[in-house]
């Protein structure tokens, strides 16, 4: 079924659930100031989505430049939007508010950046080529095939390298597909994607979702924010019950595991950009490899799944024009090619992974701890998923609206396209 429906991204409601529930969640801070954001802002705005650092790319042409900033108002509460109070415009240097005369256009011309930015760097860039290739590749070129951590990543991994392989191909490359399809520059684009990579920091969900600094009574009820905690801390007490068993003397087992350590150093060598990692311990592992399993699945979701988003020609540019409120002919039908390609699915993240977790090298302890940690898994989601499912309930009791967007039972166990 299509879990993540978005009927309204064009209204000034549609805008403001977009901010806080859908893609654009993603971004989406505390307010700043005129002097911390550099540029003019929305006076009373609370929260914002912020995506100026797309500004400094030229674009091609006629398109209009990306980057943008939306601001919103006071919650009133139970984790609804507050009002959409205006938007900021790195190609006009200027805010635009409701009643405008270009404020359709301003609105479209964020959600151009939104959808760039989260294909681009957080999609494609991030969550493909930095994690789950560092994930596919630490654990392909430091384990054995019958070490814990191989197993654990097995199904995390699966079809990985073959497909940004072939991604690199297809969409890297100046002239391109991907290139073709939105509105840098050849020297832009380029450079985009070197700062996104050299940029990058490595950043657990909980301490990412802290530092947005929200307000703790929007937080506290903030869906996306919510249950994407709930499914990070689900998949960190597998990872724990998983390995428990290999080293029941916790950091000095593991430290004496020479595949463990290099398993570990190997982030810091994987790109030009080291992942800058704490010191080696059963718990930071744990965080590692929850946070790499939490990034193939729900994360890569959370932002890659926009085919919601791009089925209307009104919906999310890939590049937009001067003055337009909708994409040009052929932008829309790149984009519909591009989400078409998203829709080759890997194997669901619920499922029987029994046959993938056994190895006659483990005691017959590890094997069956192993196997009840994994059958446990399975039932943690399934309660995961109802949780959610009962919350949509209340939410839209609530004046609010059903998010469905990490939801267990939707989600793959490894990256899609």
């Amino acid at each position: 079924p299509q879990y993540n429906e978005w009927d309204d991204v064009v209204t000034d409601e549609g805008m403001a659930w977009l901010c806080v529930a859908g893609c654009a969640g993603w971004h989406l801070t505390k307010a700043r100031s005129e002097d911390e954001a550099g540029h003019a802002v929305v006076e009373g705005a609370v929260m914002e989505v912020d995506m100026t650092y797309m500004g400094q790319y030229k674009t091609r042409g006629s398109w209009i430049r990306y980057g943008g900033a939306a601001y919103l108002g006071q919650s009133p509460g139970d984790g609804l939007p507050g009002p959409l109070l205006g938007i900021y415009l790195c190609h006009y240097d200027a805010v635009f508010r409701p009643g405008d005369d270009k404020w359709e256009h301003a609105k479209c011309a964020f959600r151009s950046t939104v959808t760039t930015g989260l294909t681009l760097k957080d999609h494609l860039c991030t969550v493909h080529w930095i994690k789950a290739n560092g994930l596919g590749m630490a654990a392909r070129e430091a384990t054995g095939p019958d070490h814990p951590i191989r197993r654990l990543l097995k199904p995390h991994y699966y079809n990985t390298a073959l497909i940004n392989f072939k991604s690199k191909d297809m969409l890297l490359p100046p002239g391109q597909f991907a290139y073709r399809t939105f509105a840098f520059t050849k020297g832009s684009w380029v450079q985009y994607f070197a700062d996104c990579a050299s940029n990058w920091v490595y950043v657990p969900l909980p301490e990412k979702l802290a530092a947005k600094n929200l307000p703790s009574e929007f937080f506290d009820t903030w869906p996306l924010g919510q249950d994407s905690l709930k499914l990070w801390y689900t998949i960190e007490s597998y990872v724990k019950e998983f390995l428990t068993p290999f080293y029941p003397n916790g950091d000095d087992d593991l430290l004496a595991d020479d595949h463990v350590t290099e398993f570990w150093s190997s982030f810091e060598s994987q790109f030009d950009t080291p992942w800058n990692l704490p010191p080696l311990s059963f718990d930071s592992l744990t965080t590692l490899i929850t946070e790499l399993i939490w990034t193939v699945t729900g994360e890569h979701e959370l932002v890659g799944s926009i085919v919601a988003y791009l089925t209307s020609p009104i919906g999310f540019p890939a590049k937009l024009l001067e003055d337009h409120v909708e994409s040009d002919v052929q932008s829309f039908a790149q984009g519909l090619v591009i989400i078409a390609l998203t829709g080759l699915r890997q194997p669901p993240l619920m499922d029987d992974w029994d046959h993938v977790m056994r190895s006659d090298s483990w005691t017959a302890s590890q094997q069956q701890s192993v196997l009840d940690a994994v059958r446990d898994f399975q039932v943690k989601l399934g309660k995961v998923a109802d949780q959610n499912d009962d919350d949509n309930i209340q939410r839209v009791k609530n004046g609010g609206r059903k998010v469905n967007i990490v939801n267990p039972r939707i989600l793959e166990s490894s990256v899609s396209i």
